[in-house]
């Protein structure tokens, strides 16, 4: 599953997005013919693609590369930061940007995850206060 960004007209792709399996991006849309697929031609400076990660806040909802999370790392502990893709570790990480601390993810902390914004929607003091 994948989300898209348009940086130009600043909106998320709400179509149907799909990948083959050469890595190419798709939408599919209903027309009166029937369901048509259309290339998405994702060029870095117009689209911005971010992956599922493979699990969900406590909510429920799906989390994305890209998007702003505070997790609980432990009773004590409360973190907030962005998730990527850390190649050297072969895993999801929650990137924490004003201490450079990094932590793992996985099925078994989504119960200590809430979702607060995104690199394009990104959160703000307030918000996170307010959770």
């Amino acid at each position: 599953m994948y989300r898209v960004y348009n940086t130009e007209d600043k909106c998320w792709v709400e179509d149907n997005i799909y990948m083959k399996p050469n890595g190419d991006l798709f939408m599919i849309k209903q027309s009166v013919f029937g369901w048509i697929k259309f290339p998405l031609e994702l060029s870095s400076d117009k689209y911005i693609c971010h992956k599922y990660i493979g699990i969900n806040d406590k909510y429920g909802f799906a989390i994305y590369e890209g998007d702003y999370i505070k997790a609980k790392i432990s009773d004590e502990k409360t973190v907030v930061g962005i998730v990527t893709y850390a190649e050297e570790l072969s895993a999801y990480v929650i990137l924490c940007e004003d201490t450079s601390e990094f932590y793992t993810l996985g099925s078994e902390v989504c119960d200590y995850i809430e979702i607060i914004g995104n690199v394009f929607d990104r959160y703000t003091e307030v918000d996170y206060d307010d959770k």
